[in-house]
Formats: C-alpha cells, sequence, structure tokens
C-alpha cells in the first residue's frame, strides 16, 4: 500500500511513471551475481584500507603516524571506491538501453503507455541506486577510518556526496551512449574511452597552457584565467542554467498543463529560465571576480581524483583559493568545501544535460 501510494504521487506530481525502474530493479537485484558483486566491492575496500593500515596496527610505529593514520585510510578508501564506481557503473548504464534494443524487446516497451523519459529516468535511478548500494556497503570500514582519527565526519560527508556526484555523472554518461549506439559492447567502449580522455585532457591541458605561457614570459609566473575567460565561464554558466531551467519547466508544466496550451508553456518556461539567471546573477558577478586571477590549474577540477585530494588533503583547494585575487582561506574547510561544492555542481549540471539528451535520443531513434 505504501508502495503504490508511493508510485502514485511521483505520478501526480511529476507525471513519471516507475514502473520501469521497478522492473529493472526486480531484474537487476534478483540472482546471486549483484551479491557477489558488492561483496568483491567491499572486500576490495576493506582490503586496500586494511593493508595499508596493517603495518602501523601491528607495530610499534602506529605513534609516529598519530592521527594521520585515519587520513590515510580514509584516502585510500576514497580513492579506491571511485575507481570501483569508475570501473563498475558505466558497463551498467551503457547496456541499460543497449541491450534492450540488441535482445528485439524495445517494441514491446513501446507498445505501452510508457513515455521516453520514463524509461530513461527509470533506467538511470536503478544504476544510481545500485551505486548508493556500493558506497553504503563501505559505511562501516569509513566509520573505523573515523575511529582512526584525523578526520571529521564532515570530511566523510563531503566525500560520500562528490561519490554519488561522481557516480550520477558516469551513469548519465553510460546511458547517453546507449540511448545513441545499437550495440552495448559500443556503447560500454565508447563510455569508457569518453572517461579516459576526459582524465587526460584535464590534467595536460592547464600543464600546457601554463608550460607555453611561462616559456614566453622572462619571469615565470603562475598563469591565470583573466577577465575575458572568465566572463565567458559565466556566460556559458549562464545559458546552460537558462537552458536546464527552460528544458525542465517546459516538460513539468506540458505535463501538468497536458498540452492543452503550448504558447503558455512556453512563455511560463522562459519566466522560469530568466528567473533562474536572476537568481544566479551574484554568484555570477562573483564568478567573474574570483575566476579572473584563479590559475589554470582549476581546469583539472574536471579530473574526479584531483576533487578528492582537494577535499580530503586541500592541496588542490589551497592552491587554487590562492590565486584568486587574495590569500588562502584561513580554515581547511573553506577551502574544501570549495572543492566540493564545484565539483559536486558541475557533475549534477552534466549529468543532467547527459539525461536530457539521452532522453532526446531514445525518443527520436524509437
Amino acid at each position: 500500500m505504501t508502495v503504490a501510494a508511493l508510485e502514485e504521487g511521483l505520478y501526480r506530481a511529476f507525471r513519471f511513471n516507475p514502473c520501469v525502474a521497478r522492473h529493472e530493479l526486480r531484474l537487476h537485484m534478483r540472482g546471486w551475481r549483484p551479491f557477489i558483486v558488492l561483496l568483491a566491492y567491499a572486500a576490495i575496500a576493506f582490503g586496500a584500507v586494511l593493508l595499508t593500515c596493517l603495518p602501523a596496527l601491528f607495530e610499534d610505529s602506529y605513534g609516529s603516524y598519530g592521527e594521520e593514520l585515519g587520513r590515510i585510510a580514509i584516502t585510500v578508501l576514497s580513492f579506491t571506491q571511485l575507481t570501483l564506481i569508475l570501473l563498475l557503473l558505466p558497463a551498467y548504464a551503457a547496456a541499460a538501453i543497449a541491450m534492450e534494443r540488441e535482445k528485439r524487446t524495445l517494441d514491446m516497451l513501446r507498445a505501452t503507455l510508457v513515455t521516453p523519459a520514463d524509461v530513461v529516468t527509470g533506467k538511470l535511478l536503478v544504476v544510481f541506486a545500485f551505486g548508493v548500494v556500493l558506497l553504503l556497503t563501505s559505511l562501516p570500514v569509513a566509520a573505523w577510518c573515523l575511529l582512526l582519527g584525523g578526520i571529521s565526519p564532515e570530511e566523510i560527508l563531503y566525500t560520500y556526496t562528490y561519490l554519488l556526484a561522481a557516480g550520477a555523472l558516469v551513469s548519465a554518461l553510460g546511458l547517453a551512449f546507449s540511448a545513441r549506439l545499437a550495440r552495448p559492447m559500443g556503447a560500454v567502449v565508447s563510455t569508457y574511452g569518453t572517461l579516459i580522455i576526459l582524465a587526460i585532457v584535464s590534467v595536460l591541458t592547464p600543464s600546457i597552457i601554463s608550460f607555453v605561457s611561462m616559456s614566453r614570459q622572462s619571469s615565470p609566473s603562475m598563469v591565470t584565467f583573466g577577465w575575458t575567460a572568465a566572463f565567458a565561464m559565466a556566460v556559458v554558466v549562464a545559458l546552460v542554467a537558462a537552458w536546464a531551467s527552460f528544458r525542465i519547466a517546459r516538460a513539468v508544466l506540458a505535463r501538468a498543463l497536458k498540452r492543452s496550451r503550448p504558447h503558455l508553456v512556453w512563455l511560463l518556461s522562459m519566466l522560469v529560465a530568466l528567473g533562474a539567471v536572476l537568481c544566479l546573477r551574484p554568484a555570477l558577478t562573483s564568478m567573474v571576480g574570483t575566476v579572473k586571477t584563479a590559475y589554470v590549474t582549476w581546469m583539472m577540477i574536471a579530473n574526479p581524483y584531483v576533487v578528492l585530494s582537494g577535499i580530503l588533503f586541500d592541496e588542490f583547494g589551497s592552491a587554487i583559493s590562492g590565486g584568486m585575487g587574495g590569500p588562502a582561506p584561513a580554515g581547511a574547510a573553506s577551502a574544501q568545501f570549495l572543492s566540493w561544492s564545484v565539483g559536486v555542481g558541475i557533475n549534477l549540471l552534466l549529468a543532467l544535460i547527459l539525461w536530457a539528451y539521452a532522453v532526446r535520443r531514445f525518443a527520436r531513434q524509437n
């Protein structure tokens, strides 16, 4: 009765039919394979932390580590989980729609009243839910790291929420390729290839820009973005926010008004997009003043391992915040929050764009 009431509430509020998500969840969580994956995930995460802390726990050198042992343990746990998420979730997502096409079951799905948005959203939620379950299996290990000292609950919260955002991004990326390509293997290879290329570009591009810029100067110094680049970034952020707000408002209003008044839906969606930009105006103004004096190393924020380093050790956060027209913040937590907020915001925004692209491609091709 509770599940039925929840489904009815979701349909009335968002016009979202969760039947695909319910079917996929039952299909993928039955059998022994999901539990083997969960067991292997927990074993690898715990084994990595145990191998790291084993010399300090069973030798007299434990006291020499001090409170840094907990931070080292949570760092190993976080990087191990991020690697496993980047390896597991894209494969599940990339085969979600392409497998339906390969098994020739899409025709039966099209014969129902389920919309393309319901199909794509349902499959994305199932993959994301599996990622949430994977992260939950490592919470006892994270609690053990917290007991070792040197790490705060807020930092663990930052780490896990960023891992969730990274999981949402790679899941949406795999689903976008799954909606575009016909074969599951092609979608999987394209997803992993895109992730590898983005990781390489995010590290090499700022390094090349800095090297070329400093080689042309008589007194080499750190290279900053400048006013033009900062303004261009703010314009891009404003346009993306307006587009995303327009698309979401248009989809919700079209479902609520049942497409009976398309001109009214378009006008209200434009007002929502304009309101979103006006709400972001103070943040965009602050962004221009901040980014124009920031180092080009900020471009490495696209690399998830760099963001985790900024959250856990503040190495990246203090470096980039020190190049923003003023000294680094007095507390490390402010720079950690900066790295976390920017990283999570970028991941969720890109995941939303990829979700909209997957819905559009699925509706056109099928």
